[in-house]
């Protein structure tokens, strides 16, 4: 073997033991195992240097390459490596030195990599990444392409060539794309994010197509000769590529384009190929020149295609322009058999975004572009190395194993659909019809959706039970007074009930009942995310006409989680055991107030993001007479610390009670949990007034009570003190004297309002301390209204004498 197949050798060796000691960080290794990898990482022969070659061919003299002189060299150099190796593994291996002021020192023991290990291995936040034969493989890769790049200029470039050739090859069959060339670029954070660079280069190869030599040549100066370039986005692109294209290219006019007008354009919109075709029109007699359109097959959300065949037409009608789509639906031109018109319209299209390694769960292989050839352009020594990690998984997997992946990801979205789409309290969004749209993906006339976005939802009709013909029977026989008593029995009884609590309108507004639906998706997403990790559910907020949903993407996440059949069958079950809790619920929660209704001492309350019953308030009797909205902060304080010490009794008896707040009225409350029996609804009401009722009777409660009333009447004293220290001051110290005092008073007598103090009154329902000249007031404007009430109307017929008398007591009432 050569001295430079040595080195190679070395290197990958040395860097795939790195790899799989980093590996092995992510996994849960205990007893044996764990000390195995102890021993690894710190052993001088599991680490070595990608650069161990260059150091012996730098300092080997010319001729003398031994093998066993080699040997030792290199042995000798992982030994000084060794060290700069064993900090970088720190670095990897542990986040506890990010922060601080200084990094991992060269000179770690053993023991504290181990320990950082352990950490790194318990903490998801610091865990390093798991990596299958052909992660790790891909990764080792990597430093293929370093070493690549230090041979002789002709030998690189052509294995550069050789490798970017076989990849396109490979990958141009896979996806039914003839004759295009591959572009890779790195993955980004999100898969939004990692489109960026792939649109990047379309749009450099447009620019080239477009205005030719001269922008290589003169720049951003051939848009002003030529016309401004216009790029033309859909609008079901999640992603804001303006800043990017500004950015990168120095392109201003980047245009979203307007979706069909339908039900589901809040959400997700597909082009509206009119207006599209009239703002092309616009745009071309302004001398602009559009040059890359972006259209979307298989969108994220709802998984909507915009036809590309009208954007074809389009194209063919009015100006030629660059057709970029992305998407997850082109996932399906890898199929085995896939729909002969998919192939056939995006063979027509100039290029296409491919997340293969997103799909395939190959996190370190990078997403790849297809395209045409452009003459004017030809790519790069270093753009043809990129695509390496394809070659070597292209090897590795084969595209027959690859095309079974991708099988698998739509048998996965083609179980869930049918399974969803037996359930009538699942809306799928986007589908008209789920359960006939299922029956026709499973006899082959239609393809799988790359994406299911479905939510809980219920027609909620929370109407009252409170009906006034149920409160008087109703007899048609009985005569029109005995009617008319009725009527007003059964009004003066809702009127009484009002106070009790707020009339319940006939249904629910919009936003309350939105509310609650997002309140329920959001408590069986607690349930089914946790319970049913490896289907990668995600729960995504879908704006104010659609509120919460759940979002399933077996493309996505199928590869990456491991997911099978029997996960979505068993994700199928967990749902039904939770959709009939939340029938029960539901159910309970249509009755809710009307069972309420028959507790006086309960008052129903809104809590905002709560999926169960409801929540109710037990007013105690002193202050069951005032209107919630009339309450004091002292009553809100009394009513909220009795219904505290109520949540606390209850969870004792039973867990589906909790305490809570009303927003509205700032009290607390006590909530209904979720139920599996709507029919336990009334013990349960039954069971809080009367638990209320007794712990409002207890000693303890009575105690506190009294306190309450000895603080007002202590307050009162206290306040006629003060009140009597003022008067001694306004009135001065003469008027204090025995004889002086009378004959000051004489000459100059005081206000007839200063001489009196006014008495205090302390409400036991409010809690407040009043003056009594309030009270006297209201007294004396009572009995003048009924002395007023006693005159006889008849006037002409009485003796005005009759009148004299009632005047002359009002008159003395008032001046007393």
């Amino acid at each position: 073997m050569s001295h430079e197949g040595t080195d190679l050798h070395t290197s990958l060796k040395d860097a795939s033991q790195l790899i799989n000691n980093l590996a092995a960080t992510g996994k849960n290794v205990t007893g044996e195992t764990k000390k195995e990898v102890t021993a690894a990482s710190v052993s001088s022969e599991s680490f070595a240097s990608a650069d161990s070659g260059m150091a012996d061919e730098r300092d080997a003299p010319l001729g003398e390459h031994h093998s066993e002189t080699v040997r030792k060299k290199s042995s000798i150099d992982r030994g000084y490596l060794n060290p700069i190796l064993h900090q970088l593994e720190q670095l990897i291996v542990s986040d506890e030195w990010i922060g601080k002021d200084h990094s991992p020192s060269i000179a770690s023991s053993a023991r504290k990599l181990s320990a950082a290990r352990s950490i790194s291995g318990s903490s998801a936040g610091s865990c390093s990444p798991r990596l299958n034969e052909l992660g790790r493989t891909l990764v080792t890769s990597a430093s293929l392409k370093c070493y690549i790049d230090l041979l002789g200029q002709h030998h690189r470039q052509s294995i550069a060539a050789w490798i970017s050739g076989n990849v396109s090859t490979s990958l141009s069959q896979l996806c039914r794309y003839p004759s295009a060339q591959v572009f890779c670029h790195p993955s980004e954070h999100s898969l939004f994010a990692s489109l960026r660079p792939g649109i990047g280069h379309c749009l450099r190869l447009a620019l080239r197509e477009s205005y030719g030599n001269d922008y290589i040549t003169k720049g951003w100066r051939v848009f002003a000769e030529q016309g401004g370039p216009v790029v033309y986005v859909s609008p079901a692109m999640h992603l804001d590529i303006a800043s990017y294209v500004a950015t990168e290219f120095g392109i201003a006019d980047v245009v979203v384009l307007e979706a069909q007008s339908d039900a589901l354009a809040a959400v997700e919109g597909r082009i509206d190929y009119a207006k599209f075709a009239d703002r092309l029109a616009e745009d071309i007699s302004q001398n602009k020149k559009p040059v890359l359109v972006i259209g979307v097959v298989g969108s994220a959300i709802l998984g909507h295609n915009d036809m590309i065949s009208r954007l074809l037409e389009i194209r063919n009608t009015t100006t030629p322009f660059w057709l970029h789509v992305v998407g997850n639906a082109v996932a399906a031109l890898a199929l085995k058999e896939p729909s002969e018109m998919l192939v056939q319209v995006l063979s027509q299209v100039d290029s296409i975004t491919y997340p293969l390694s997103k799909w395939l769960g190959i996190p370190a292989a990078p997403i790849f572009t297809l395209h045409r050839s452009v003459e004017a352009y030809k790519p790069s020594y270093h753009e043809k190395l990129d695509s390496l990690p394809w070659w070597v998984a292209t090897q590795y997997l084969t595209p027959k194993y690859m095309m079974e992946m991708l099988e698998h990801a739509y048998f996965l979205s083609k179980i869930m659909l049918k399974g969803l789409s037996g359930f009538n309290q699942i809306c799928i969004i986007g589908f008209d019809n789920p359960t006939e749209y299922a029956d026709r993906v499973y006899k082959g006339v239609y393809t799988a959706p790359t994406v299911i976005t479905f939510k809980c939802a219920y027609d909620l009709q929370l109407a009252p039970e409170k009906v006034i013909e149920n409160k008087a029977p109703a007899n048609e026989s009985a005569s029109d007074s005995e009617n008319v008593e009725s009527a007003e029995e059964a009004v003066e009884t809702e009127q009484g009930e009002a106070r009790q609590e707020s009339p319940v309108p006939i249904a629910e507004s919009t936003e309350s009942r939105d509310n609650y639906i997002d309140s329920l998706n959001s408590w069986l997403g607690q349930g089914l995310l946790s319970e049913c990790r490896q289907l990668g559910l995600h729960l995504i907020d879908l704006g104010s006409s659609y509120g919460l949903a759940f979002r399933f993407c077996p493309l996505e996440n199928a590869s990456a989680c491991n997911t099978k059949a029997t996960h979505v069958q068993q994700f199928i079950n967990h749902l039904e055991q939770s959709l009939k809790i939340i029938d029960s619920t539901v159910a309970a929660k249509m009755q809710f107030k009307s069972v309420i209704s028959e507790f006086p001492a309960l008052r129903s309350l809104n809590v905002n993001k709560w999926a169960g019953v409801g929540a109710v308030c037990f007013v105690p009797s002193i202050v069951k007479d005032a209107e919630p909205q009339m309450w004091n902060e002292k009553q809100k304080q009394q009513v909220s610390h009795l219904n505290m010490e109520l949540v606390h009794s209850l969870r004792s008896t039973d867990s589906a009670f909790s305490s809570g707040e009303c927003q509205q009225l700032g009290v607390s409350c006590i909530k209904f949990g979720m139920l599996s029996d709507e029919k336990d609804l009334k013990d349960l009401v039954s069971l809080v007034a009367e638990r209320g009722k007794t712990i409002e009777e207890s000693q303890q409660y009575m105690d506190s009570l009294a306190e309450m009333i000895r603080q007002g009447i202590q307050a009162a004293n206290e306040d006629l003190k003060r009140e009597n220290n003022m008067r001694l001051q306004q009135e001065g110290v003469m008027r204090q004297l025995p004889m002086v005092g009378s004959l000051f008073n004489w000459f100059a007598p005081l206000d007839k309002d200063a001489q009196n103090i006014r008495g205090r009154s302390f409400d036991l329902n409010t809690g407040l301390i009043q003056s009594t000249d309030t009270i006297y007031k209201h007294l004396h404007g009572e009995e003048r209204k009924a002395s007023l009430g006693d005159t006889p109307q008849q006037m002409p017929h009485g003796n005005v004498s009759d009148k004299a008398p009632a005047e002359d007591d009002t008159q003395e009432d008032t001046e007393s």
